[in-house]
């Protein structure tokens, strides 16, 4: 005979209460960040320059406002808003994620299974 505490309700034949409730616990691992080769080549200019680059600059290499919003968003790029006499000018800085990004992104095309290819076309 199994003794049931007071404040529990009785299990029913199945061994259920009827107004049992099942608790989930959710585990969230953080997303690897995945980027493609326009964002690839985003960071690596940003990485080029010292001070960043403009929004202007950023453009005329065929960067878009919201591929460069999503490298803000993910931590890897920071836009700063800087007024000069009377132009407000957009910049855009690489952080220190974006970089340890790059040098990860860069370590693992050499142990990527294409690494001898140009190798063997010789």
């Amino acid at each position: 005979m199994t003794s049931t505490s007071p404040d529990l309700p009785r299990p029913n034949r199945r061994g259920f209460s009827g107004d049992a409730t099942i608790l989930h616990t959710i585990t969230v691992r953080p997303r690897k960040c995945r980027l493609g080769g326009e964002q690839r080549r985003a960071l690596q200019l940003l990485a080029s320059t010292p001070f960043g680059a403009t929004e202007a600059v950023m453009h005329v290499n065929g960067f878009t406002r919201p591929m460069l919003a999503r490298l803000d968003r993910a931590g890897l790029a920071t836009a700063q808003s800087e007024t000069s006499k009377a132009i407000a000018v957009g910049r855009i800085r690489i952080t220190d994620a974006g970089r340890r990004w790059l040098e990860d992104a860069a370590k693992s095309e050499l142990r990527g299974p294409n690494r001898f290819k140009d190798f063997w076309r010789a």
